[in-house]
């Protein structure tokens, strides 16, 4: 079964499951099980041994204990701001200067862009920010994890951050397996941006949405249902984060804006320092190689830690609580990240299955490397998103991919800098838009964690829009295939297109949900 088409059935089974039962960790371990039938010749005790050790790998993996961890002591600095009235107090600040939904979905969406350094502490940050404005604006939980979702993995692609120095050394590895030596990494990925269609599209798609209200599709019954009847989230959900429900209100009545700033403050600062200190104790002349050197969840651990370590002293400091109330809310936060964690475990097996039955090479042998350069780009390209998704890692695609592709197109054309980064663009844009739209994908459920929004609810409502932007950059990637037109024309190009788009469609579906109402 390694290396056929069979190796899509795991994944595939996951997500179509995740869809139609809307139970993410039964679904995850059916595709886990079903992998193992399929590696096992259909024996269902062994099937059931291999599920078991693929799941306690992925926890046993020093990168993913680290992660969890990190996800445990955000719980516990959120369970801190919530409490001692951090939330609170920014939603009456929020109050008094941002009086529009519209205000607050564009200063998500800014600061989305902002928090650029990682995608995991962009979702956490803007998450904690941002969640009680929405909810004070009656915005929905699912609008709120599209924006963190949309303004995470695609901005770390472009701006200097752990993502940056990743994706060098995958362009390093192409121009490795091209033959090619006289092509700068660090230059063809400067090169390679403004061929990242996607992500490009994506951040600019969100700010469409944002300002001119276009909501479409499963978003616009979302947004409705919260206008009108003031549910952020739909009767039934299971959110991922429900501090309301699990910490009970806050206790402090005249809450202070230093309980929610200084964690927030503490978790950039030192996870900031973490990079840093981590890169450059390894070694590294300049910023890209010791970002590229740095220890990325060690750095998120030491500032998760640093945020409740925070929360703590601010809660004895202050006389807010005592130290058996601090440990109490510690246990607390932890507790609201369990079912996170559950999650994210599932999801590293999975992708651990599709690695031992070798989907990538499965579909990069079915893809075959004869084609004309003029409808290569736009071929990785959706082979990219087909393996994103289907495995739900963007960083494990790159690595499949990138020293596939440059070797393909430098190839057909002979020209190693343009080889190099179009694909590179390419490959980037195909990866992450599995790693944003892909229910298995750890960050798209990092972003339903930080918004408190029910996974499935997250992902149905933010695939039509995912569809939209990659459908408007696969047709610019035919355009640039077969009439080399600059990407300089063909991005502002797409940008009008979408706008259009999301006009046509908003206008189109607010119809039919009016019709539906009246016929109600």
């Amino acid at each position: 079964m390694e290396g056929t088409l069979w190796a899509i059935v795991p994944p595939l089974v996951a997500i179509v499951l995740c869809f139609v039962t809307k139970n993410v960790l039964l679904s995850l371990f059916v595709g886990i099980f079903t992998g193992g039938l399929l590696l096992n010749s259909f024996n269902p005790i062994t099937a059931v041994g291999y599920s078991l050790e693929k799941i306690v790998q992925s926890i046993a993996d020093e990168w993913s204990v680290k992660l969890l961890l990190f996800n445990l002591m955000m719980g516990a600095g959120i369970a801190f701001i919530w409490k001692l009235g951090g939330s609170k107090a920014l939603a009456d600040w929020a109050r008094n200067k941002i009086k529009t939904r519209r205000a607050a979905e564009v200063w998500a969406w800014l600061l989305g862009i902002v928090v650029f350094f990682n995608d995991y502490i962009n979702a956490a940050i803007v998450g904690n920010v941002t969640r009680d404005i929405f909810e004070e604006h009656k915005i929905s939980k699912e609008k709120l994890a599209y924006i963190l979702d949309s303004t995470a993995a695609p901005v770390a692609t472009f701006f200097i951050s752990d993502w940056i120095a990743y994706q060098l050394a995958m362009i390093q590895s192409g121009l490795e397996q091209a033959g090619i030596s006289d092509v700068s990494p660090l230059v063809a990925f400067l090169k390679s941006i403004p061929f990242n269609f996607y992500c490009i599209f994506t951040i600019a798609f969100v700010g469409i949405i944002a300002i001119g209200r276009w909501d479409f599709g499963a978003m616009l019954k979302a947004e409705y249902r919260s206008q009108r009847f003031g549910k952020t989230s739909r009767d039934g959900a299971s959110p991922m984060l429900n501090v309301d429900f699990e910490l009970g209100k806050p206790k402090e009545t005249k809450p202070m804006i230093k309980t929610f700033v200084l964690p927030i403050l503490a978790l950039i600062v030192v996870t900031v320092v973490g990079f840093y200190y981590t890169g450059a104790k390894v070694g590294g002349e300049s910023l890209i190689e010791i970002l590229g050197n740095s220890d990325a969840a060690t750095a998120l651990l030491w500032g998760a830690f640093a945020m409740t370590i925070t929360g703590v002293a601010i809660a004895l400091v202050y006389k807010l609580m005592d130290l058996a109330e601090t440990m109490k809310t510690i246990l607390e936060g932890f507790k609201l990240m369990l079912l996170a964690c559950a999650i994210l475990v599932l999801a590293w097996s999975i992708g651990a299955v599709t690695k031992d039955m070798k989907l990538a090479d499965a579909v990069v042998s079915t893809v075959g490397e004869q084609a004309s350069f003029a409808v290569v780009p736009a071929i990785i390209f959706l082979v990219g998103m087909f393996i994103s998704f289907a495995t739900g890692t963007s960083w494990g695609t790159m690595a499949i991919l990138t020293p596939i592709a440059i070797p393909i197109a430098y190839k057909i054309t002979g020209d190693a800098m343009l080889s190099a980064s179009v694909m590179a663009g390419v490959v980037f844009a195909g990866a992450i838009f599995g790693d944003h739209c892909s229910p298995i994908s750890d960050t798209t459920v990092l972003a339903s964690i930080f918004a408190g929004s029910d996974h499935m609810d997250h992902v149905n409502t933010q695939f039509p829009y995912a569809l939209t932007t990659a459908f408007v950059a696969l047709v610019l990637y035919l355009v640039y295939g077969f009439f080399k037109i600059s990407p300089f024309v063909l991005l502002p190009v797409g940008i009008v297109l979408l706008i259009l788009i999301a006009r046509y469609l908003h206008k189109r579906d607010l119809s039919k949900l009016k019709s539906i109402l009246e016929r109600a």
